[in-house]
Parts: structure tokens; sequence; C-alpha cells
């Protein structure tokens, strides 16, 4: 259809041929599975997984609404993803590319000002084996629809406000597009680099791919005050590690040291805390944040790739929490903002907050320990007035 033909385009639009523009990866060659058009989860899962022996690179311009709601995956939708990361390319593991969204403004209706979303309320791209894509715009700074979200692993670019600044590509009937726009258009941006990493050195695992685009990505929109250095890194939680560099990452992808698949991840945990301790509302603009902290020791890890975070609180406008990881070295993953949400037209809680799970990439390289100590804590701020709740458990 005209979106999946846009998103091709930009992928691999055939180069040297004297028709129109090329694509990051104009080489490459595509297969196009309509996994929407059902609306099944069954479908969705069976794209995901198909031809996992020919299929490198499994671009996804979709995703949940843009509507501050929790949208968790389903088990099915997880298992599908570990199953192609494990399997896929002989064993070296499919690459799963999916958008971080579009939510950067969108209006409740009860006439407040732009609420943000954050990428890690999608369930589908804050999982283990997922890279998920921000945007930028032209300028190469963050455009009105963008997100923010601790599982931001690169930006690709795409479009600003204006329709002078929209991406241009393939269309319908041997035509072509200047309106594509979102996060639609920097996805394919991205798996195009992962096509070019993998045609640069195929024996290159999953888990090298996402090491590659986030040790080369360019640190775009320099004077940003929200980046910091850690591990060898730059972070910001607009942009992820930066934006996706194909010369780089080719270059790197050369002399690559390989860290392994799926086979050698090693993981910890699950460690877990119970709280149960009282969530008191703001008083004025004093707020209240309740933390709790979970000791990993033992945990071997000196090299974090991922962490995942289990979160239950009992609270009747779970909209109002806040939630911050933060390591032991004081790095902090933003997993959650307070906001309003809506369900259709009206106004709604955000969902339950019963064992929803986070994803964070925030803390890549980084050691489980650091002096000693192994303590990460998660800090809930009840940040509006009226309701009050429980911070129950987590887990990491």
């Amino acid at each position: 259809d005209s979106h999946g033909t846009a998103v091709a385009g930009l992928v691999a639009a055939r180069d040297n041929n004297a028709t129109g523009g090329a694509g990051v990866a104009p080489r490459a060659t595509l297969v196009g599975y309509n996994a929407l058009a059902t609306g099944t989860t069954a479908d969705i899962v069976d794209a995901l997984n198909r031809a996992l022996d020919r299929n490198d690179v499994y671009n996804n311009s979709w995703g949940s609404p843009d509507d501050g709601m929790l949208h968790a995956a389903s088990d099915s939708f997880v298992t599908a993803i570990s199953n192609g990361i494990s399997r896929g390319r002989n064993g070296k593991g499919a690459i799963y590319v999916f958008p971080g969204g579009n939510g950067g403004c969108y209006n409740p209706d009860d006439g407040s000002a732009c609420v943000r979303e954050n990428a890690n309320y999608d369930g589908y791209v804050n999982q283990l084996g997922i890279i998920t894509a921000c945007a930028t715009d032209s300028s190469g700074k963050q455009p009105p629809y963008g997100e923010r979200g601790a599982n931001f692993l690169v930006c690709g670019p795409s479009s600003g406000d204006t329709i002078a600044s929209k991406v241009r590509t393939t269309a319908l009937n041997n035509g072509y597009r200047a309106d594509f726009t979102g996060t639609s258009a920097s996805t394919p941006m991205v798996s195009g680099v992962a096509a070019l990493v993998l045609a640069a050195n195929p024996e290159l695992t999953w888990r090298d791919v996402r090491l590659i685009l986030a040790h080369s990505a360019r640190k775009n929109d320099t004077g940003d005050s929200e980046w910091s250095e850690a591990n060898g890194l730059h972070f910001n939680p607009k942009y992820g590690f930066g934006v996706a560099d194909a010369n780089a990452a080719v270059a790197a992808a050369a002399t690559w040291p390989s860290v392994g698949g799926s086979s050698s991840l090693v993981s910890c945990g699950p460690y877990s805390a119970q709280p149960n301790a009282a969530l008191p509302d703001p008083s004025g603009a004093q707020i209240s944040p309740v933390s709790s902290s979970i000791n990993a020791t033992g945990c071997a890890i000196t090299r974090i790739e991922f962490i995942e975070v289990r979160f239950s609180a009992t609270h009747s406008s779970s909209g109002d929490l806040r939630l911050r990881l933060t390591s032991p070295a004081g790095l902090v993953s933003e997993l959650a903002d307070a906001r309003t949400c809506y369900n259709g037209s009206r106004p709604a809680a955000c969902g339950n907050y019963s064992n929803v799970h986070f994803g964070s990439v925030r803390h890549l390289e980084e050691p489980v320990s650091t002096a000693g100590s192994a303590a990460w804590t998660l800090q809930v701020t009840d940040m509006a007035a009226l309701d009050i709740g429980r911070f129950d458990q987590w887990s990491i």
C-alpha cells in the first residue's frame, strides 16, 4: 500500500538507474508482509518469524496508539522476537527495528496543552531484541512529534513540521511523494544502515549490530543540555545514542570483535523488592518521591546491554506517577512520566501498573556494580493531587 511503498523506498530504492532517488541500502532486496491487514496478533507473529533463514532485517513502521496509555505486548509477540534473535540468520539473530512513536504532542480532550508520550509505554518497543528508532528533523533536532525514551537506541532522519522539510520517497504507480513523515520514515533509515552493516560483515550477530549502531552514532543537536557522557557513549533521552551514521557504522563493522549471539548472552536476576510504601500526594509545589533499592549483588555483568524492569503499584490515577531508575553510578533511566491519557475522545486512567514491563538501553556498557555498590534504585513520585496509592513491588 502507499505507506509500505514509501517505507520500502527509503530502505532500498535502487541506485544508478537514472530514476528518482536511492535508498539507504540501495542493493538490498525486499519482501513485504502486510501483517496489519487483519489486525490479529497471529499475523504479526507470523510476519516477524517469516523466512528467518533468508530475511536479515525486519523493518516495522507501525506501533501502538500514541495516547499515553500502557500498551503491553502479547506473550506471543515476545516469544516471536526471542525466537527471531535466537534462530534468525542461522543462529546469528534477526535484526528487528521498530519506531519509537509519534506521540510528542497529543491532546487529551480536556483543553489541556500538549502531552508528551514516552516510548516505554509501548510494549512492542521496550523488549530485548528490538532496536527502537527515534527521529530528528531536517535541522537534526527533535521534531514536534518526537517522544522520549530510555529504550531509544538511535535516531534516523525524518521531517519537521513544515511540508518543505518532509521526506521524499517512492509512491504508488511509479510515482514519488515529498510528504512522508514521522518515525515511520526514520525507522527504515535505521534499518537501511543495519543492512549496510551486515553487508560489510555478514558474520555479525544481532547484539553486534546494536552495539555498532550505538558506538558509531553521531551526536546531533550538540547544544542540547540533556546529553550526558558515560562508558564511552553519549546519551540523550530524546535521541538515544544519537543519529545512525552509515559511514561510521560500516567502517566499525569491518573489524568489530563479535560479542556473540543469544547463546552467549548472560543475564542476572530477576531481583525483586516489595516496598509496599504509600505514595503521598504533592503538597503545593513540594513532591515526595518514594525510593526502593535492590542490590544486584553477585551479578558479574561488567558491560550491560539491556535492563528490564517490572513495576506494580496500586493507584486509581496511574498517570500521576513518575518513574526513574538510577544505577549505582548515578545514570538515570526515565521509565514513565506523569500525564493525562485518553481512550477515544475522553480522558482516562493510563492503565493499571500491574507487573508492567519497561526496558532501557540507557545503561549500555555500564557495569552492574560501581565502587563496590550494586544498588539499583527505583524512584516513584506522585506528581498530581487528589488520588493516592501505594508502591507495591518491582524487579530488575
